[in-house]
């Protein structure tokens, strides 16, 4: 599905100003006085503009020097601009060109700034006069908190973005932020506790009562990733040899999407640079990726018009999941076993918490998880009240699956999902 883009104003493309030239001297102008002068930009197109409507002399000459220290400065605003022409540049331009959102993404912001903050602020408003009191009472007309909080989010990155590209000359959002501190709940960790024996059940039932959710389940308790990046697995992204799978993609829905059986599960880069990664695999579990490839074989020489794409978690006839595949399924699981709501994603502040209750450094588990910061990943993924389990007698089992990776320090440890011997035996079922 391609997206269409609404036109532009040409001059957002002209870029920075790059130099200018004033053209003589103040003059008479209708009774007032006026300057003129060019400004050329780094496309290389050039503007002739004036100030004009002092009353008198001295107040254009004075309006002159402020013009040419705004200038000097890179300073200078010199374009009026609509919000609705900039809210359309950032959106289908900056975010989709530049920065490169993902699907999701940008509908959030699309919803946000044509569904609440333009209807509030007008279409043909200027930017430059969008006050913080606009934007506060924008926000609190919004009536269901998540949205009143992405969209207060996407206020201060829209401004922000007009400020530092000189679209305006001051940011309302930063005064709106000190109105509207305290009205947005603030849910930094979510508060989930899984101990050893629900992971054991988890596994074990879902092996039995969702065999196609199993592999998935299975990877993302053991690597900590993301459902996109979980089903973006591929076999030839396993090394089995030194037991390391490696985090080159996620799949999810681009941006134009021409084939609609792939529409939700085109292959992307991952979520940031440091979501490419390597994370090492517990013995067991390579085990029970040789029997899914087994299976993965059996099908494609069975099944009439396989798609041979090498994904290792894929419906039976090779085609890849997309990350609301499970939601169902994984709801009817955690509540056949009595376990408080949970999101898929939620799996990775457990495998998180594990780690730490494990031992295993900050630098490690950020790394694991695709984080740039160790310290995002103690505040958001770590729950930090209670030791889940403890995990001392494994301390021979982590030995034997170290991280074999350079970018992690020496002497870090890697966690296994904790199984005995006589656990393994009950979870492996034969196929």
């Amino acid at each position: 599905m391609k997206i269409e883009k609404p036109a532009f104003n040409p001059t957002l493309f002209y870029g920075p100003i790059i130099s200018h030239e004033f053209h003589g001297n103040v003059s008479k102008d209708k009774g007032g006085y006026r300057f003129r002068f060019t400004l050329y930009f780094k496309s290389g197109d050039k503007y002739n503009t004036q100030r004009s409507g002092f009353s008198t002399l001295k107040e254009a000459l004075s309006a002159k020097e402020h013009v040419i220290s705004e200038l000097v400065t890179n300073r200078f605003i010199a374009f009026d601009y609509t919000v609705s022409e900039l809210f359309d540049y950032w959106l289908y331009y900056y975010q989709i060109e530049k920065k490169g959102i993902r699907y999701n993404t940008f509908q959030t912001y699309r919803n946000v700034l044509y569904n609440h903050l333009l209807p509030s602020f007008g279409a043909t408003k200027k930017l430059k006069n969008i006050t913080s009191d606009d934007i506060v009472k924008a926000v609190r007309k919004i009536k269901y908190p998540s949205v009143k909080e992405q969209s207060y989010r996407t206020i201060k990155l829209f401004f922000d973005f007009a400020v530092k590209n000189n679209y305006i000359s001051k940011n309302p959002s930063l005064v709106a932020a000190q109105v509207l501190k305290g009205e947005f709940a603030k849910k930094n960790t979510r508060d989930v506790i899984c101990s050893i024996e629900k992971i054991k059940s988890l596994l074990y039932v879902c092996k039995t009562d969702f065999p196609q959710m199993y592999m998935p389940l299975l990877l993302s308790l053991t690597l900590g990733t993301r459902i996109s990046e979980t089903i973006g697995i591929k076999y030839k992204d396993i090394d089995f040899t030194a037991q390391v799978v490696y985090i080159r993609r996620q799949l999810g829905r681009a941006m134009e999407e021409e084939d609609a059986a792939f529409l939700v599960s085109s292959p992307l880069e991952t979520k940031t640079a440091n979501g490419t990664r390597s994370i090492p695999l517990p013995e067991w579990v390579i085990d029970e990726i040789y029997v899914n490839r087994a299976r993965y074989e059996f099908n494609k020489k069975n099944i009439t018009d396989f798609y041979d794409l090498d994904y290792v978690c894929c419906h039976d006839n090779g085609k890849p999941f997309h990350r609301r595949s499970f939601a169902r399924d994984f709801k009817k699981l955690t509540a056949l076993l009595n376990m408080p709501d949970m999101r898929w994603h939620d799996l990775r502040h457990v495998y998180a918490t594990l780690l730490r209750d494990s031992t295993v450094n900050m630098k490690a588990i950020s790394e694991y998880l695709g984080h740039y910061s160790p310290d995002f990943t103690n505040k958001v993924y770590i729950h930090q009240d209670e030791v889940v389990y403890d995990c001392s007698s494994l301390e021979q089992e982590w030995e034997l699956i170290a991280p074999k990776n350079d970018s992690i320090e020496k002497g870090d440890e890697i966690i296994t999902i904790p199984f005995e011997l006589n656990d393994l035996n009950m979870l492996f079922n034969p196929f």
